[in-house]
């Protein structure tokens, strides 16, 4: 389907952003070896290959009896998330992206939304899980947007950006509450058809593991960002590398 080739297209569009971030803070520290350059494709394979491997293989479609292995998947992936942004890796991003850059990332949940509401008319999604429901993380990309535009311009207010990762926080752990309780398990609230399978079915299933994880992250390192003693008690600061 085109909604599907339009996921794909995004997911790898938040990758490419990811690697390039990695991979341009990683240069400016000297100190790095071969081995610390490794965590990006360990990351990438931990949120993309595994989660499509398995659900290709239909091994994530059991919902019942608990407990679903699509939902130990998902929850181990969010541990490894978190993990990963309080790590010395998430620190050194935290101090080697701009704000309005780690900001601005987030703006990739409007092209999602609009994608979870054409899921939304296909009959492939329940509609508590869009806009046009009780979704409401569409306003998290649009305010990322204007908010990035203007820390970019150099009007930087902290209380504005702290406000905003607060919301947004809010909004995304509001949505993945909603996404669980619509699964076909036996805790399940919200009956309607159809149920949530998106973190059984592939490429859905890189919504929750990948593209939901990506705004955790994200999130994460702007609260990191905002807390320059946290990220310097684990990175050290940067060293311009110049050609000789």
């Amino acid at each position: 389907m085109a909604t599907d080739a339009l996921l794909v297209v995004l997911v790898a569009c938040v990758a490419s952003l990811f690697a390039h971030a990695t991979l341009k803070t990683a240069r400016q520290y000297e100190h790095l070896d071969r081995s610390q350059y490794g965590v990006l494709p360990l990351v990438l394979v931990f949120w993309l290959l595994v989660p499509a491997a398995l659900a290709s293989q239909g091994a994530l479609d059991r919902y019942s009896p608990l407990p679903a292995p699509a939902l130990i998947l998902v929850g181990v992936i969010t541990l490894g998330t978190v993990a990963l942004a309080f790590s010395s890796f998430g620190a050194r991003l935290a101090a080697g992206i701009p704000l309005a850059g780690l900001v601005g990332f987030q703006a990739f949940r409007v092209p999602l939304e609009l994608l979870l509401h054409a899921l939304y008319g296909e009959g492939r999604l329940p509609v508590q899980m869009t806009y046009a429901g009780r979704n409401f993380d569409i306003v998290t990309g649009l305010l990322a947007a204007v908010l990035a535009y203007g820390l970019w311009k150099g009007r930087r207010a902290d209380w504005l950006v702290v406000a905003w990762n607060l919301l947004g926080l809010a909004l995304l752990i509001n949505i993945v509450t909603i996404a669980v309780l619509s699964t076909p398990v036996s805790f399940r609230y919200f009956m309607n058809e159809p149920p949530n399978l998106l973190p059984s079915t592939f490429p859905l299933v890189w919504i929750p593991t990948f593209l939901v994880q990506a705004a955790l992250f994200g999130h994460i390192l702007v609260f990191r960002a905002g807390a320059p003693q946290l990220t310097r008690s684990s990175a050290r600061q940067p060293t311009v590398v110049t050609d000789s």
